[in-house]
């Protein structure tokens, strides 16, 4: 019995260790994004793993009816731009995504003008305008320098700063409380090892929707991209992504995604084969299968790349995992497109997914979705890092011919893959052409066959030949194709929603001549519309969809507080239910909607949601109030949405932030008033769409009284602190236990 007595009192010790550590254990099983907050909105797409989730609940699908709008600010015209901009050919308005840290707002125009707004009143704090000498710019560096094209900015913590992409090979950092400039790095593209042509800065200047950062290795992430669309002239520059150190300001990596212009290079495609994928096949299965099919590249065998090739901008957020080191992205389109004769082979690394290890400085792994791809079908905007349970650390992206991919976070290895365009066919979308190629009576696109030599090097033209006639009626349209825009997802629930946007159209493909379009659009009736798709990312099934019939969408959605919302093109913001699809709440601004909204926390915290209306002059698709016409070309507005006082008086919240990096609270300066107040009318949802059914929801008014209570989470350090000395109290506990015995 003594000797049992000591066999249980040396047991005992690890057991009690092992269960004083499960019970804070799970807070270090799972790496995490940055800037998680139900305060902030500091990246594009909320935070560094995107998603457009916020954790905070005030305003939640039981008060979505006590909305208003509560300040509206009208945003400058691009007439108010620095005269070395008023030589470019600048847009109206803002398409960036409302960036809300520590009780203020930043927006960025088209002008490259940057707003600080105080979230509270609507009042401007101050206004950073970008100033260029063009004539300089282009003597000096192999660039020239078109008008600006801006889908983000973002908040740097680290930093307190707002980071913008210039027009001008630089970017550059803001003081979020003052508004001057903290840094500026310039002359990214001087001396950019195997370029041969001028980089082409206005549709492509700014590659990411944000300056990724890297703060744990202390690095910046830029790119700079060719412009090759549909032709226009000859000579692009070669695509690059560079790792810059925040401390010196100089470029310490490089990545590219186009062959070297000044040498014949035969092995392009298959130098870093062992890394990647085409579609779901490994490269090793393609060399393996089709050699020759991926040699010489972007050229003619024996021959530098041709001049008329390219790949273009990034556009999505870039996605960092400070844990791994890894940035997640994706290439714009292969160019030219849609006469691809020039430049054969699968076009490496246009329209591809990768991953990029920021420490390594070179690409862990890439899955190309369209190799040799002569629509247009790029992967623009960003994809969703997301933990799961079943899956592990998963990459999810679709592109523009409507295939998502989920992938192994580490290795880019799919896991599965879904036919979007077969969903919609199935939901009722789409009539079932839409999933046949022309040769089946149906009008979808040719999906190249990486295994056959034809598809990757003859195939020069995706009209007036083997896979469609002249002019060729094709779908999806490559305007933003199927999803359009950039996803979003509940992390909690691990649910997926995306758009399936519908849009036809039809071209014929003409002779490559220097200044001139090597693409012909052909008018086509055909109506758009837009459904949003709620899946299960564990398994991919549909869980609902809600149906838009009047024209394709844009406007990324947020997910928050049980509800799911977007601002449309007719004017206005919906609010679904997450679990159901029902729609719960409708509020008309007046105009149309392309802009994803956010949600943030003013200097009380108080939540608002916030959103740009009437910012666009988009042709096509999303044009506006008359669907399909020309948006209006004004500047826009910022509108912010919040509780109505009694309502916001009577909501119980619980604060939760696991931001990673700490700032202070913004202060206020310099400042010119502007109207607080509008009169836009709202309404109440009766009427939904689901896959399965239409149900009436409505609800109702809050009337009861509630205790206002705010529970604010305990930092990290604090919860480990607290777990490390119950655990040395368990110890402690056990050693006197044993040593009473």
């Amino acid at each position: 019995m003594k000797n049992s007595s000591k066999k249980y009192q040396l047991t005992l010790l690890p057991i009690l260790v092992i269960l004083a550590f499960s019970t804070f254990a799970p807070t270090l099983v799972y790496a995490a994004p940055t800037a998680v907050s139900d305060k902030d909105w500091q990246y594009v797409n909320g935070n560094s793993w995107a998603g457009n989730f916020s954790p905070q609940n005030q305003i939640t699908k039981d008060n979505v009816n006590n909305l208003e709008v509560k300040w509206v600010f009208p945003v400058g015209s691009k007439s108010q731009a620095p005269p070395g901009l008023q030589t470019l050919a600048l847009n109206e308005g803002s398409n960036t995504p409302p960036i809300v840290a520590n009780g203020a707002v930043f927006i960025t125009t088209n002008s490259l003008k940057t707003y600080a707004i105080d979230a509270k009143t609507g009042r401007q704090l101050w206004t950073n305008d970008y100033i260029l000498n063009v004539s300089d710019i282009q003597k000096r560096l192999p660039v020239v320098v078109g008008a600006p094209h801006l889908h983000g900015v973002r908040y740097w913590a680290s930093g307190d700063a707002i980071l913008v992409g210039g027009i001008a090979c630089d970017f550059f950092g803001i003081e979020a409380k003052t508004g001057k400039i903290s840094f500026w790095v310039k002359d990214l593209c001087a001396n950019v090892p195997g370029n041969l042509y001028n980089y082409r800065t206005g549709l492509g200047a700014n590659a990411f929707n944000n300056i990724g950062t890297y703060d744990k290795g202390k690095q910046f992430i830029f790119v700079l991209p060719g412009a090759m669309h549909t032709g226009g002239y000859v000579g692009d520059a070669r695509h690059v992504t560079m790792g810059v150190s925040m401390d010196t300001k100089q470029v310490i990596w490089r990545v590219f995604s186009y062959p070297p212009q000044d040498v014949a290079t035969k092995d392009w495609a298959t130098q870093e084969c062992s890394i990647g994928f085409f579609q779901t096949y490994p490269c090793s299965e393609v060399a393996a299968k089709n050699a020759a099919g991926l040699e010489w590249d972007w050229a003619q065998p024996g021959e530098k790349p041709n001049v008329w090739g390219g790949v273009t901008a990034n556009w999505g957020q870039a996605l960092v995992d400070e844990d791994t080191g890894f940035i997640y992205t994706q290439t714009g389109n292969q160019g030219p497109y849609t006469n691809v004769t020039l430049t054969p082979g699968p076009r490496l690394y246009g329209s591809t997914l990768m991953a990029i290890d920021m420490n390594a400085g070179k690409r862990a792994w890439w899955l190309q979705p369209f190799p040799h791809d002569p629509y247009d079908y790029d992967c623009n905007w960003g994809g969703i890092l997301t933990e799961n349970p079943t899956l592990g650390k998963v990459y999810m992206k679709g592109c523009k011919e409507g295939i998502l991919y989920v992938m192994d976070a580490k290795t880019g290895k799919p896991l599965y893959t879904v036919d979007v365009v077969q969903d919609a066919v199935g939901w009722g979308q789409i009539s079932a052409a839409a999933a046949k190629e022309p040769s089946q009576g149906g009008v979808k696109f040719h999906l190249t066959d990486p295994l056959s030599f034809y598809d990757l090097r003859e195939w020069g033209f995706p009209d007036n030949g083997k896979y469609c006639g002249s002019p060729c009626i094709n779908f999806p349209s490559a305007f933003n194709g199927i999803f359009a825009t950039d996803m979003s997802i509940n992390p909690n629930t691990q649910t997926l929603f995306h758009y399936s946007n519908v849009v036809m159209w039809a071209f014929k493909s003409l002779p490559m001549t220097a200044g001139k379009t090597v693409q012909q659009s052909v008018p086509i009736t055909a109506r758009d519309n837009s459904t949003i798709v709620a899946r299960d990312v564990a398994t991919g099934k549909v869980k609902w969809t809600y149906f838009y019939p009047y024209s394709a969408q844009r406007s990324h959605m947020v997910v928050t507080g049980g509800m799911v919302f977007t601002g449309f093109t007719d004017g206005n913001m919906r609010f679904l239910n997450e679990d159901t699809g029902n729609l719960l709440r409708t509020i008309n601004l007046g105009t149309g909607i392309v802009t994803g909204p956010t949600i943030g926390k003013d200097s009380d915290g108080n939540s608002k949601i916030f959103v740009i209306a009437g910012s666009t002059s988009i042709v096509g698709p999303y044009g506006g109030a008359a669907y399909g016409g020309l948006g209006a070309l004004v500047p826009g507005t910022l509108v912010a949405i919040g509780l109505s006082d009694r309502a916001a008086s009577t909501v119980t919240t619980t604060s939760v932030t696991t931001t990673t990096a700490t700032t202070t609270a913004t202060s206020t300066t310099t400042a010119t008033t502007t109207t607080a107040t509008t009169s836009i009318s709202t309404t109440t949802a009766t009427t939904t769409a689901t896959t399965s059914t239409t149900i009436t929801s409505t609800q109702p008014a809050q009337t009861t009284t509630l205790t206002s209570e705010v529970t604010t989470g305990l930092p990290s350090e604090i919860t480990y602190a607290v777990a490390a000395i119950a655990v040395i109290a368990i110890i402690a506990a056990a050693f006197l236990a044993m040593r009473r015995r």
